[in-house]
């Protein structure tokens, strides 16, 4: 092959590979436009998504009920004796005279099971029990939370029964009556009161709140 020839030969490589070189850098420079492309449609399609979901609950607790006399009877911050073998409480579940009056405050009815339980402080009213349950289903009321964590009090006589089980409570079931009310302070608080989980007793709660309803709808029913 003559010198001339090998020229040309090699000069053709040259420009494919310049040609290949050219081919592959506009790519390149073309791959940033895509990316920021396709950011811009993900980020449209999330701004859609947010326009199209609820919007998340009030937080401004202006328009709860103040916490009264009368709330503290019903919603006490406490659990049953009949949740606890130790407590000997006279009688059954939900045969205490304010039971349906609860049923009816309660906002809220969850049934729930006990997650964790830790005890904190060590003297006087310091003293408290920390119980986070873990949410299995609603009974009345909106859509519950996947957990709650509650705190009672050391004056509370439900602390003294779960001094005696302790660690034992965890996994227990119970069904809990809650509502939130506007603190003195003016924040959002939330009252509770727990029974045993039977049949019997969400039969009793249903019946109760389906009663409740049936009465709410006949009195706002304009009369003929």
């Amino acid at each position: 092959m003559s010198v001339e020839s090998l020229k040309r030969t090699v000069g053709r490589g040259d420009t494919s590979n310049k040609s290949k070189q050219a081919s592959l850098n506009d790519a390149r420079s073309r791959a940033p436009g895509r990316i920021a492309a396709r950011a811009l449609w993900i980020a449209a399609g999330a701004l859609l998504a947010l326009a199209c979901a609820k919007p998340p609950a009030a937080t401004d607790p202006s328009h709860l009920p103040e916490y009264g006399a009368e709330d503290a009877a019903l919603l006490d911050d406490a659990f049953s004796g009949h949740l606890f073998e130790t407590a000997f409480v006279p009688g059954t579940a939900g045969d205490d005279p304010h039971f349906e009056d609860r049923v009816r405050a309660a906002h809220g009815i969850w049934l729930v099971k006990v997650a964790t339980i830790s005890r904190e402080g060590s003297m006087g009213n310091n003293r408290r029990y920390e119980v986070t349950l873990r949410t299995l289903a609603g009974l009345a009321g909106p859509t519950p939370p996947p957990q709650v964590s509650l705190t009672i009090s050391g004056k509370d006589p439900s602390f003294h029964w779960l001094d005696r089980v302790g660690g034992a409570w965890v996994g227990r079931e119970l069904l809990l009556m809650t509502r939130d009310y506007r603190s003195g302070a003016g924040e959002r608080v939330m009252h509770f009161h727990g029974e045993p989980n039977t049949a019997e007793l969400q039969a009793r709660i249903r019946s109760i709140r389906s009663a409740a309803a049936d009465a709410e709808r006949a009195a706002s029913t304009p009369k003929k």
